[in-house]
Protein backbone atom coordinates (compact mmCIF):
# COMPACT_ATOMS: atom_id res chain seq x y z
CA UNK A 1 0.00 0.00 0.00
CA UNK A 2 1.20 3.37 -1.38
CA UNK A 3 2.45 5.53 1.74
CA UNK A 4 0.20 8.94 1.51
CA UNK A 5 1.31 12.05 2.44
CA UNK A 6 -0.45 14.47 4.88
CA UNK A 7 -2.66 16.53 3.80
CA UNK A 8 -1.17 19.54 5.25
CA UNK A 9 2.13 18.59 3.09
CA UNK A 10 0.37 18.59 0.30
CA UNK A 11 -1.83 21.57 0.74
CA UNK A 12 1.22 23.36 1.02
CA UNK A 13 2.77 22.20 -2.31
CA UNK A 14 0.14 23.35 -4.08
CA UNK A 15 -0.07 26.32 -2.43
CA UNK A 16 3.72 27.21 -3.35
CA UNK A 17 3.18 26.45 -6.81
CA UNK A 18 -0.19 28.60 -7.17
CA UNK A 19 2.35 31.81 -5.74
CA UNK A 20 4.97 30.81 -8.40
CA UNK A 21 2.79 30.54 -11.40
CA UNK A 22 1.26 33.87 -10.07
CA UNK A 23 4.58 35.47 -9.98
CA UNK A 24 5.70 34.15 -13.50
CA UNK A 25 2.43 35.20 -14.57
CA UNK A 26 2.73 38.67 -13.52
CA UNK A 27 6.46 39.03 -14.60
CA UNK A 28 5.09 38.27 -18.07
CA UNK A 29 2.66 41.01 -17.55
CA UNK A 30 5.07 43.48 -16.38
CA UNK A 31 7.02 43.03 -19.48
CA UNK A 32 4.27 43.01 -21.42
CA UNK A 33 2.39 46.01 -20.37
CA UNK A 34 4.33 47.67 -17.89
CA UNK A 35 4.28 47.94 -13.98
CA UNK A 36 1.79 50.38 -13.41
CA UNK A 37 -0.35 49.31 -16.54
CA UNK A 38 -1.17 46.08 -14.88
CA UNK A 39 -3.51 46.11 -12.54
CA UNK A 40 -4.32 42.99 -9.87
CA UNK A 41 -7.53 42.11 -11.68
CA UNK A 42 -5.40 41.92 -14.94
CA UNK A 43 -2.78 39.22 -12.98
CA UNK A 44 -5.34 37.51 -11.69
CA UNK A 45 -7.55 36.77 -14.94
CA UNK A 46 -4.12 35.70 -16.99
CA UNK A 47 -3.22 33.19 -14.28
CA UNK A 48 -6.49 31.82 -14.59
CA UNK A 49 -8.18 32.71 -10.71
CA UNK A 50 -10.18 34.63 -8.88
CA UNK A 51 -9.79 37.95 -7.63
CA UNK A 52 -10.02 37.12 -3.95
CA UNK A 53 -8.18 33.73 -4.62
CA UNK A 54 -4.71 35.99 -6.03
CA UNK A 55 -5.27 38.10 -2.35
CA UNK A 56 -5.13 35.13 -0.54
CA UNK A 57 -1.56 34.76 -1.83
CA UNK A 58 -0.67 38.37 -2.37
CA UNK A 59 -2.24 41.37 -0.87
CA UNK A 60 -0.78 43.90 -3.82
CA UNK A 61 1.77 44.46 -6.84
CA UNK A 62 4.47 45.41 -4.16
CA UNK A 63 4.15 42.15 -2.46
CA UNK A 64 4.73 40.42 -6.34
CA UNK A 65 7.67 42.71 -6.78
CA UNK A 66 8.69 41.40 -3.79
CA UNK A 67 9.02 37.89 -4.78
CA UNK A 68 10.07 38.50 -8.23
CA UNK A 69 13.17 40.39 -6.03
CA UNK A 70 13.64 36.19 -4.78
CA UNK A 71 13.58 34.90 -7.96
CA UNK A 72 15.92 36.95 -9.17
CA UNK A 73 18.75 35.79 -6.12
CA UNK A 74 17.79 32.03 -7.00
CA UNK A 75 18.74 33.19 -10.83
CA UNK A 76 22.13 35.14 -9.39
CA UNK A 77 23.07 33.06 -7.00
CA UNK A 78 24.95 30.23 -9.02
CA UNK A 79 26.69 33.06 -10.99
CA UNK A 80 28.15 34.52 -7.85
CA UNK A 81 28.82 31.25 -5.86
CA UNK A 82 31.46 30.43 -9.13
CA UNK A 83 32.46 34.84 -8.76
CA UNK A 84 33.16 33.86 -4.71
CA UNK A 85 35.21 30.56 -5.41
CA UNK A 86 38.74 31.93 -4.25
CA UNK A 87 40.12 28.39 -5.47
CA UNK A 88 40.35 29.94 -9.14
CA UNK A 89 42.20 33.31 -9.61
CA UNK A 90 40.46 36.61 -9.63
CA UNK A 91 40.80 37.31 -13.07
CA UNK A 92 39.34 34.12 -14.37
CA UNK A 93 36.61 34.24 -11.62
CA UNK A 94 36.00 37.98 -13.20
CA UNK A 95 35.70 37.20 -17.07
CA UNK A 96 33.60 34.02 -16.47
CA UNK A 97 30.81 35.84 -14.38
CA UNK A 98 30.93 38.57 -17.01
CA UNK A 99 30.22 36.23 -19.63
CA UNK A 100 27.72 34.42 -17.78
CA UNK A 101 26.09 38.05 -16.51
CA UNK A 102 25.92 39.82 -19.83
CA UNK A 103 24.55 36.26 -21.48
CA UNK A 104 21.58 37.37 -18.56
CA UNK A 105 21.45 40.89 -19.40
CA UNK A 106 20.89 40.34 -22.87
CA UNK A 107 17.96 38.17 -22.77
CA UNK A 108 14.87 40.19 -23.80
CA UNK A 109 12.70 39.36 -21.01
CA UNK A 110 15.34 39.42 -18.07
CA UNK A 111 16.67 43.26 -19.78
CA UNK A 112 12.65 44.32 -20.05
CA UNK A 113 11.48 43.47 -16.40
CA UNK A 114 14.76 44.88 -15.34
CA UNK A 115 13.76 48.26 -16.65
CA UNK A 116 10.32 48.17 -15.51
CA UNK A 117 11.44 47.40 -11.59
CA UNK A 118 14.35 49.89 -11.99
CA UNK A 119 11.88 52.36 -13.19
CA UNK A 120 9.26 51.48 -10.53
CA UNK A 121 12.08 51.96 -8.03
CA UNK A 122 12.71 55.68 -8.47
CA UNK A 123 9.61 56.12 -7.89
CA UNK A 124 9.24 53.51 -4.57
CA UNK A 125 11.84 53.18 -2.32
CA UNK A 126 10.48 50.29 -0.95
CA UNK A 127 10.51 48.73 -3.99
CA UNK A 128 14.11 49.22 -4.48
CA UNK A 129 14.87 48.41 -0.78
CA UNK A 130 13.96 44.67 -1.85
CA UNK A 131 16.54 44.64 -4.30
CA UNK A 132 19.81 46.25 -2.39
CA UNK A 133 20.52 43.24 -0.84
CA UNK A 134 21.70 41.41 -3.71
CA UNK A 135 22.95 44.18 -5.55
CA UNK A 136 25.51 44.89 -2.26
CA UNK A 137 26.08 40.95 -2.77
CA UNK A 138 27.32 41.22 -6.68
CA UNK A 139 29.13 44.53 -5.69
CA UNK A 140 31.45 43.17 -2.84
CA UNK A 141 32.05 40.10 -4.99
CA UNK A 142 33.22 41.82 -7.87
CA UNK A 143 35.17 44.05 -5.42
CA UNK A 144 36.47 41.09 -3.92
CA UNK A 145 38.18 40.53 -7.49
CA UNK A 146 39.40 43.81 -8.01
CA UNK A 147 43.14 44.40 -7.60
CA UNK A 148 44.44 45.05 -4.23
CA UNK A 149 45.36 48.82 -4.95
CA UNK A 150 42.24 49.88 -5.59
CA UNK A 151 41.51 52.74 -3.64
CA UNK A 152 37.91 52.81 -3.89
CA UNK A 153 36.62 48.99 -4.69
CA UNK A 154 33.09 49.16 -4.89
CA UNK A 155 32.61 51.60 -7.29
CA UNK A 156 35.18 50.45 -9.39
CA UNK A 157 33.02 47.21 -8.93
CA UNK A 158 29.84 49.49 -9.74
CA UNK A 159 31.42 50.72 -12.72
CA UNK A 160 32.27 47.11 -14.19
CA UNK A 161 28.74 45.94 -13.42
CA UNK A 162 27.53 48.74 -15.10
CA UNK A 163 29.64 48.08 -17.89
CA UNK A 164 28.04 44.46 -18.60
CA UNK A 165 24.31 45.36 -18.11
CA UNK A 166 24.47 48.52 -20.50
CA UNK A 167 26.76 45.82 -23.12
CA UNK A 168 24.05 43.21 -22.15
CA UNK A 169 21.05 45.55 -22.93
CA UNK A 170 22.81 46.77 -26.12
CA UNK A 171 23.05 42.89 -27.12
CA UNK A 172 19.12 42.08 -26.72
CA UNK A 173 17.85 43.02 -30.30
CA UNK A 174 21.04 42.22 -32.11
CA UNK A 175 21.84 38.86 -33.85
CA UNK A 176 24.05 36.07 -32.31
CA UNK A 177 27.24 36.91 -34.35
CA UNK A 178 26.80 40.95 -33.71
CA UNK A 179 26.05 39.87 -29.38
CA UNK A 180 29.12 37.47 -29.69
CA UNK A 181 31.19 40.38 -30.89
CA UNK A 182 30.11 42.67 -27.63
CA UNK A 183 30.82 40.29 -25.13
CA UNK A 184 34.30 39.53 -26.77
CA UNK A 185 34.81 43.52 -26.67
CA UNK A 186 33.40 43.90 -23.17
CA UNK A 187 35.82 40.76 -21.84
CA UNK A 188 38.81 42.84 -23.21
CA UNK A 189 37.55 45.72 -21.80
CA UNK A 190 37.17 44.69 -18.59
CA UNK A 191 40.14 42.41 -18.75
CA UNK A 192 42.26 46.12 -19.58
CA UNK A 193 40.75 47.89 -17.34
CA UNK A 194 41.26 45.63 -14.05
CA UNK A 195 45.31 45.18 -15.00
CA UNK A 196 47.07 41.28 -15.64
CA UNK A 197 48.03 41.65 -12.39
CA UNK A 198 44.79 39.29 -11.43
CA UNK A 199 46.08 36.77 -14.11
CA UNK A 200 48.28 35.74 -11.06
CA UNK A 201 46.32 36.58 -7.99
Amino acid sequence: MAETRPQSTSRLEKSAKRRQMIVETAASLFIEKGFHQTGMRDIAGKAGISLSNLYNHFKGKNEIIAAISELETVELDPLLRRLEDTSKNRMERLLQFGAEYFDLCSSPAHAALSAEIVAEAFRNPEIGGLFEQTRARLVQAVANCLPTFEENPATSAELVLGLIERSGQNAVSRDVSTRKQLRQSMLAFVERAVGTELKHG
